[in-house]
């Protein structure tokens, strides 16, 4: 795997290969955040203590890489929802550095989206009223040669109530929030991080 700094390169190659195709980073539309919701619970007895975080992006981008007797080889755009429950009086999701998988919106999305829960703007908050995220994204399609090409993206995101964020608290204690709608959709700025060619990925006689 390619270990990629920040500054990414405009058209990066999928391998040190000359022939091989190539992904311009620099035209590449921003993700979507397009909902996001927090809740956390009352704290009341026989209720059920745990916080929620539920969010949908989307990946506008078409990157075709090159043409098979199939069509074409490439990543179509693709949108998922992704959530997290965690006890409220328990770890706290941004010390647990867990990756969360996500769900595909519509049978047959390819890529796999994760997320992790990271630090905000003031850690001293509670992680419903201000929530970093960094979300992942990993494709991968095979060749007319044979070989396979995989790529992941990576993009981070800061939400705090006051900022991006608004909603109530009620009188039994429960809070919800969630995106204002004057924002929608939220762009997250992805990166290239990582790219992988397994076998014959040279695709220079197509």
């Amino acid at each position: 795997m390619l270990a990629l700094t920040p500054l990414l390169w405009a058209f990066l190659p999928l391998t040190i290969a000359s022939t091989l195709p190539t992904i311009n980073t620099t035209a590449l539309t921003p993700w979507q955040l397009t909902a996001l919701s927090t809740s956390s619970p009352p704290g009341m007895p026989a209720v059920h203590p745990y916080s929620h975080l539920f969010f949908t992006i989307s990946d506008p981008n078409t990157i075709t890489l090159g043409t098979t007797h199939f069509g074409d080889a490439g990543f179509p755009p693709s949108a998922v929802n992704c959530s997290v429950w965690w006890m409220s009086f328990g770890d706290d999701p941004r010390d647990t550095g867990v990756e969360n998988a996500c769900d595909a919106m519509l049978p047959g999305v390819r890529g796999k989206w994760t997320f992790t829960v990271v630090e905000g703007r003031d850690p001293t908050r509670g992680v419903t009223t201000d929530v970093g995220l960094r979300i992942g994204l990993e494709e991968a399609v095979s060749l007319e040669t044979g070989g396979v090409v995989s790529v992941r993206f990576e993009g981070e995101v800061v939400l705090s109530v006051g900022e991006e964020m608004a909603g109530t608290c009620g009188g039994s204690g429960v809070c919800s929030w969630g995106l204002k709608g004057e924002l929608v959709p939220v762009l997250v700025q992805q990166r290239l991080v990582g790219v992988e060619c397994v076998a014959a990925c040279d695709v220079g006689s197509e």
